[in-house]
């Protein structure tokens, strides 16, 4: 049997700890009915919701609707209301909520990813396609195309440790490019005081303006270099040095020496996670739902695998 390669060519070692990944997999179907967070009192969460709240209170707690959104990625809502109607009987929650209150709720949801603990954090980013189920006809009017448009979404994570940082999602043709992302995402570590040690990116994220954030922070890089990269600095003389460290090692002892194959642990990873998990097909028509179901979907992944490694 052939054995497998790593990204730089020499033998893959597997150094999972299959034991720990395992029960950590099979914890996270317990978040799935955890209701501990009520302990903590429905009714308090509910006064705290409402305080200075306009118009007719909250009558379900936010920690009720996260729940509910990460049930989402693999039932509809009607299908929600009665799972909740069956665990109010059950006696575990006071009250259900009906699938309109529910859609509304879990599509107004604003979900963040967690800023790292410490003062120090890696970054890999990279881009990926979800496919749309139902465009609708808003999408067509306003876009107009002769094959249906994918939503491009734009990923941050921390190779070292698999956590999400950040997510930038646009309509494809639309948004910002990669290195743009890869830019703001660094920036929103660094305003929050957290200090970017290393940034990884494929052959997409060749791009001066990068290169030069990351030299401006004393930031380590292993970027793909282009084949036909020019030695001259071209406004970054930071990335002609990187380009002329390529040239004198190439690939392969570059890669090994730059650690390059960690990127796919930040963002490949959680891609193919995702995907196989809650499906790459997204179920909302409107274009802004389509935005907050595919956050959604990546902060579920990532509350549940906080959750069971906690």
């Amino acid at each position: 049997m052939e054995k497998w390669q790593s990204k730089t060519g020499g033998p893959y070692k597997d150094k999972r700890n299959w034991q720990k990944y395992n029960e950590e997999l099979v914890v996270q179907g317990e978040f799935l009915l955890d209701f501990d967070w009520i302990k903590s009192g429905w009714k308090k969460e509910l006064n705290e919701m409402n305080i200075n709240k306009k118009g007719s209170p909250y009558k379900f707690p936010e920690s009720l609707i996260k729940l509910q959104a990460v049930w989402h990625q693999w039932i509809d809502y009607r299908e929600i209301e009665g799972l909740t109607r069956k665990i109010v009987e059950l006696a575990k929650i006071p009250d259900f909520n009906d699938y309109s209150t529910i859609n509304r709720r879990v599509n107004k949801l604003k979900v963040e990813f967690e800023l790292p603990k410490t003062g120090f954090v890696s970054i890999a980013t990279d881009g990926t396609g979800m496919k749309l189920n139902n465009a609708g006809e808003y999408l067509h009017d306003t876009y107009g195309r002769t094959r249906k448009k994918f939503i491009k979404v734009i990923l941050s994570a921390n190779p070292l440790t698999g956590d999400l940082l950040d997510l930038d999602i646009s309509i494809e043709g639309k948004g910002i490019s990669e290195p743009e992302a890869a830019q703001k995402h660094i920036k929103k570590q660094i305003k929050n005081n957290i200090q970017v040690d290393k940034f990884w990116g494929d052959g997409a994220f060749y791009a001066k303006d990068l290169f030069n954030l990351l030299e401006k922070h004393k930031i380590e890089s292993a970027i793909k270099i282009w084949e036909n990269a020019s030695e001259k600095s071209n406004g970054s003389m930071r990335r002609v040095r990187e380009v002329r460290e390529y040239l004198t090692k190439g690939y392969q002892n570059w890669a090994r020496e730059k650690q390059y194959g960690k990127r796919w642990l930040g963002t490949e990873v959680i891609f193919s996670a995702v995907k196989r998990k809650y499906g790459e097909k997204v179920k909302a028509r409107k274009l802004e739902n389509m935005y907050a179901e595919i956050k959604q979907r990546f902060w579920a992944y990532s509350t549940v695998r906080a959750y069971a490694r906690a």
